[in-house]
């Protein structure tokens, strides 16, 4: 016989014998080797040679045991439930083991094993294999460790030997394992997997350490051997595993295990989600600063307003004084002397509450408008308060100058509402109130970035891979066909001729590169006067008529406004989402509460009468009880009729929009989180916006154009400390410089201003990339009817230094903290300098129409 082969003929050999058997030994062929190699000796001896192996009972009997020391391993009991249920089991496996037969690699088989042969890596699992299959690999690696045991304890003089005396260690120890699998049925329809395990090296060496160190202790425990540790087996098995041959094919993968969704490394991958994770940490540290710092301020602002005394040495007016004759308060963002009428439940659950003067009397002149922050208190007759505050921000103003709403943060029947009623209140405006909501939504964003960010059910995963991995891991993903960072030739021709748009070339490309369903990040940077809000008027509308969903949000109210208006002369479904109370009087009528208004005005006006009817029936039964008590129940379950038919119609609205509107803070509502994922997502006025809050509308998306100017206003931060930790760079402005620019395109053609303006501008702040549109480029106000001519009307530029000449500003232009707490700063001296000249312009006017 071949040397190769003589520790295979031991190896069965000594299997025979290892424990008696009652029945005979029957004849099987010896698995065919042709798969683990293509030496000619071992495929002559295949063919004329048959050796004696133990019928399948006895290896049945094996595997139950195998069970059962696992099913003891993971604290399991023998009680007879158990038992049974592993008999049934086994009589079930034997049957299919019989009518199976012999499991024997196909001739197609035995050339995937020699093909797939050389794998190596980490062990398969059953996240890769199954069950079954691991199953399968365990059975025929206990058979082989078995064995391999009891050959050391018959001390037969047969050689153990764990690699086949091969010069290729990991190979020869893949050709001992084949009869032993070849022995144990494959699962059904499983075969391949089966095949590709069965060569993996790594796989079979895992398990069969696994199952060679559960049968040595099994032999301890019985009191075969001594010491499992000390036996020849045991040290054979480490000697391999300590081999160079074993180093270099098993726990190394060739090829690197990939993310699912993005196609790159797994190392890769947890780099991007350190970065992640560090910027999350970071941010939330620098948003708690923020919160700190507006606390303070409104504190601050609290604490001036607690007393209305005036500035002269006269005696203070009492407060009643000044709302019973509407006389001018010395501080118009205070109302006093207000009592509780009622409340409601508004709309998304707003508790509005009404108040008004007593009396006849009329509000005093005021300067609180719907949608300022306020706080409620009570207060005495002089205004002084009695209670901590209520925070809230007004609804609405009556129309009879008598009543204002108020939309409190708390609950419809909250215990501190009621200690309202039947007192005097004092509603006081606060500048910079620090807004909860606002800082925990912020935060929110964050987690949801840190634990979702790259999940591969992430709709925004290419976004999130795009702003947190490197040039390289961009790259990548676009060689996989995942990303496409060109443009689309797409374009809408016949919306184009309707609205008559004649896009420049900075402007098309901008288009282009929009319109690209395969790009995740896109940041236009938009100047002054280049057009930016009337191209992406014209980008939703091209996106919608692709069939996509669109959501829109910007940083402030005014911002989204605007966008809803230039979106108005459109024939598209858009919805205005957010507190009515703030919206612009010309959006009104897109906002979510006005349209669900207009569609159950019919049913709100049976509703009413209705309730009407019943309450008027409650009035003339209240002394028999159980008559009111069905009244009463009929009121409830009108009540629940009218908010379940005010659900639907709003979820109706909602699912029909085709572009969504809101600011970032309130992408947050469950209203539009529950609409499920965007196509696209656009933030307008990004530079103006911190980074947390743009994440809010991100993460809804499947990709995002952030459009804005970080040359011009950035975020406002109160915390000097938050500023300069980071939190005033905007994402727009940290995107613009990913990449080397990659994710970046710029408007270059302006249409607003002089040619010499912009070009100061160009030069100063845009590299000078910043062309003026021939159409205004030399346009001058003295060009214009009834201006008169003089050096002020016919100059474009005019450049004032008020700076001293060692470069501090003149005494009379320094500038000054906004004390409103918006982080600006002001400049009384130049503001006078800028009404002088504007007052020498009008008399340019009025001197040629006179």
């Amino acid at each position: 016989m071949s040397p190769h082969l003589r520790p295979f003929r031991s190896l069965f050999s000594s299997y025979a014998t290892v424990r008696p058997q009652r029945r005979e030994p029957k004849l099987l062929p010896l698995p065919d080797f042709s798969s683990c190699t293509s030496t000619a000796h071992i495929f002559s001896y295949q063919q004329s040679h048959r050796r004696l192996v133990p019928s399948a009972v006895p290896c049945e009997q094996t595997l139950l045991a195998a069970d059962c020391r696992s099913s003891s391993h993971h604290g399991c009991d023998d009680n007879g439930i158990r038992k049974k249920e592993r008999r049934r089991r086994w009589r079930k496996r034997k049957q299919t083991s019989k009518e199976e037969g012999t499991c024997v690699p196909s001739e197609e088989e035995l050339s995937l094993r020699k093909v797939k042969l050389y794998q190596s890596g980490d062990p398969l699992g059953r996240k890769e294999l199954g069950l079954h299959v691991v199953q399968w690999i365990k059975q025929g690696m206990h058979l082989m460790a078995s064995k391999f045991a009891f050959s050391e304890m018959q001390d037969d003089g047969a050689a153990l030997s764990l690699d086949g005396e091969l010069s290729d260690g990991h190979m020869g120890f893949v050709m001992q394992a084949q009869p032993y699998l070849s022995a144990t049925p494959m699962p059904k329809g499983q075969e391949s997997l089966c095949l590709k395990a069965s060569t993996h090296y790594p796989t079979l060496f895992d398990n069969f350490q696994r199952e060679l160190r559960d049968v040595l202790l099994q032999q301890q425990n019985e009191g075969l051997i001594t010491d499992w540790r000390s036996t020849q087996s045991w040290m054979l098995l480490k000697e391999l595993a300590k081999s160079a041959e074993h180093r270099a094919a098993a726990r190394r993968s060739r090829n690197p295990v990939m993310h699912v969704t993005l196609g790159i490394s797994l190392d890769k991958t947890r780099l991007m989600q350190t970065k992640i994770d560090e910027f999350v940490k970071k941010m939330t540290d620098l948003l708690q600063l923020e919160r700190d710092a507006e606390l303070e301020f409104t504190q601050a602002e609290l604490n001036t307003t607690s007393m209305m005394v005036a500035e002269s040495e006269k005696p203070a007016r009492p407060v009643e004084y000044l709302v019973t004759h509407g006389q001018a308060q010395e501080q118009c963002d205070t109302l006093c002397n207000l009592k509780v009428i009622s409340s409601s439940t508004g709309l998304s659950g707003l508790h509005l509450v009404l108040f008004r003067v007593e009396e006849s009397h009329k509000l005093p002149p005021t300067r609180l408008s719907p949608g300022d922050m306020v706080c409620v208190r009570t207060c005495n007759s002089r205004g002084e308060v009695a209670t901590s505050c209520m925070q809230g921000f007004i609804h609405a103003l009556g129309e009879d100058n008598c009543s204002i709403t108020v939309a409190l943060n708390s609950r419809h029947g909250d215990p501190t509402f009621s200690k309202l009623f039947g007192k005097s209140v004092r509603i006081d405006r606060i500048q910079a109130l620090a807004d909860s909501v606002t800082y925990e939504r912020n935060c929110e964003a964050l987690m949801l970035l840190q634990k979702r960010g790259l999940q591969k059910r992430n709709s925004s995963i290419g976004v999130v891979a795009s702003l947190f991995g490197d040039k390289e891991d961009a790259m990548k993903l676009e060689q996989n066909n995942l990303i496409d960072w060109g443009g689309s030739e797409v374009h809408d021709e016949a919306l184009l001729k309707r609205h008559n748009y004649n896009f420049d070339t900075s402007q098309s490309k901008a288009l282009a590169l929009a319109l690209n369903k395969k790009r995740p990040v896109l940041v236009i940077q938009g100047p002054p006067g280049t057009g930016k809000t009337c191209l992406l008027s014209y980008l939703i509308t091209c996106v919608v008529r692709q069939g996509e969903r669109v959501l829109v949000t910007a940083p402030s109210n005014a911002a989204i406004d605007n966008i809803v208006e230039k979106l108005s002369s459109t024939e598209l479904n858009i919805l205005r989402v957010g507190n009515p109370s703030r919206m612009s009087p010309s959006v009104a009528s897109r906002s979510l509460g006005e349209i669900v208004t207009r569609r159950l005005e019919k049913f709100t006006e049976e509703f009413e009468r209705k309730k009407s009817d019943l309450r008027n029936d409650l009035k003339h039964c209240i002394q028999d009880d159980s008559l009111a008590s069905g009244i009463r129940q009929l009121l409830i379950k009108l009540g629940k009729e009218y908010k379940k038919m005010e659900k639907e119609t709003t979820m109706e609205v909602l699912s029909n929009a085709e572009v969504v509107l809101s600011t970032n803070i309130g992408a947050a509502d469950p209203l539009i989180r529950g609409m499920g994922s965007f196509d696209l997502v656009i933030i307008d006025e990004a530079a103006q916006a911190i980074e947390p809050s743009c994440w809010i509308p991100i993460l809804q998306g499947k990709r995002c154009i952030l459009a804005g100017d970080h040359r011009q206003l950035a975020p406002v931060v109160l915390s000097r400390e938050a500023m300069e930790g980071g939190l005033g760079m905007s994402l727009l402005e940290r995107a613009s410089s990913l990449h080397d620019e990659l994710l970046t395109t710029m408007l270059t053609v302006q249409y607003r201003m002089h040619d010499s303006i912009a070009r100061w501008a160009s030069n100063e702040m845009y590299d000078g990339l910043l062309k003026s549109s021939p159409s205004v480029a030399s346009g001058l106000l003295v060009d214009y009817p009834f201006i008169k001519a003089n050096w002020m009307t016919q100059c474009a530029l005019l450049l004032l230094d008020t700076r001293m000449p060692y470069g501090s500003l003149n005494i009379d232009c320094e500038e000054s903290l906004d004390p409103a707490g918006t982080g600006s700063f002001y400049n009384n001296g130049e503001a006078e300098i800028v009404a002088q000249h504007v007052l020498s312009l009008v008399r340019c006017v009025n001197d040629r129409l006179n």
